[in-house]
């Protein structure tokens, strides 16, 4: 009996032993993966800290303190943005700083451009892409899965490949000084037609099968069964459309070369902040461009932080069938 607790006494004590052991090893793989994230954090989120800094600086800060970007020594101002909204110009020692006036750099135009590439592009190709998702799923029509296995094969052909395509193509309907180029070759894209339909797949066809035996036409059916459903998919697929229309530079400064006035005023955000940056060689007129960066990044910015949740949910839930 004795041996018996001595030997239990033993297994407990090594056991003890052990765990103790355990809580004192060092978690060596925790302590290099959390140091290699906080470096990528920092070097990813630096050119925002800049950006954000450097645009609330005056412009006498940047000229007597130029490689000082992110603690401003006169403390921090708005007159960057008052001069790129408002055509307030900065001073320097009491003289304006030497920019281009403000009906140069066009922003009102700008933003308006931006916005109506981002926002009505994103509808219109929302609808256009979902009714195309619609008839592949719940129409039954001759060759359709040949015609679906031809636009899932020309995704792998590269924009770059068709952008001379194109551009012929609106010059050829007259609508090269037409603000509505920068969304009509947008709405052939096969991806967001192929993630809505991957979606509306997992939609039970007893459903759209029954409205139709109760009188409901397909348009319909689209606009009060399939849209409601798919509101998910389509909110992701929106926030994908809404930051590539307000990110694009390529396509709109193919379309309006030449820093006419003429051309200015059809300019997206992203073309004049490219123009801008070139002619913000100065230490003291490079606060303009940054914030106009800002006035760029921002609207991706806060649509993504607030929507992030929404498109992980509708990136899942596309590939589940119902």
């Amino acid at each position: 009996m004795e041996r018996n607790l001595t030997l239990g006494s033993f297994n407990s004590l090594s056991r003890s032993g052990t765990q103790i052991k355990d809580r004192r090893r060092v978690p060596v793989f925790k302590i290099v993966s959390f140091i290699i994230l906080f470096v990528f954090c920092a070097v990813w989120i630096s050119p925002f800290i800049i950006l954000f800094t450097g645009a609330f600086r005056s412009a006498q800060d940047a000229m007597t303190y130029p490689g000082q970007i992110i603690f401003p020594h006169s403390g921090y101002t708005i007159e960057q943005f008052e001069w790129i909204l408002a055509g307030k110009i900065p001073t320097v020692d009491g003289k304006e700083v030497q920019q281009p006036s403000v009906q140069t750099y066009q922003f009102g135009y700008w933003i308006m451009n931006s916005c109506f590439s981002a926002i009505g592009g994103t509808l219109i190709y929302l609808l256009v892409a979902s009714l195309a998702a619609y008839a592949f799923v719940f129409i039954d029509f001759k060759y359709r899965n040949l015609i679906f296995a031809i636009c899932i094969g020309s995704m792998v052909i590269p924009g770059a490949a068709t952008t001379i395509g194109n551009l012929t193509n609106i010059y050829s309907w007259g609508l090269n000084k037409s603000i509505l180029a920068l969304i009509i070759p947008g709405l052939g894209g096969i991806y967001g037609m192929y993630l809505i339909k991957t979606f509306f797949a997992g939609i039970p066809k007893d459903l759209v099968e029954s409205a139709k035996m109760d009188g409901y036409s397909d348009i319909q059916i689209f606009f009060k069964i399939i849209l409601p459903l798919g509101k998910t998919v389509l909110f992701v697929q929106g926030l994908f459309g809404f930051m590539g229309g307000w990110n694009d530079l390529v396509w709109p400064q193919m379309l309006y070369p030449g820093s006419t006035e003429a051309n200015m005023k059809l300019w997206t955000l992203q073309v004049g902040m490219a123009y801008v940056v070139n002619n913000s060689k100065a230490a003291d007129q490079v606060g303009s461009a940054l914030a106009g960066g800002v006035i760029a990044v921002l609207p991706v910015l806060v649509v993504y932080l607030i929507a992030q949740n929404k498109i992980i949910e509708g990136m899942s839930s596309a590939g589940i069938k119902g």
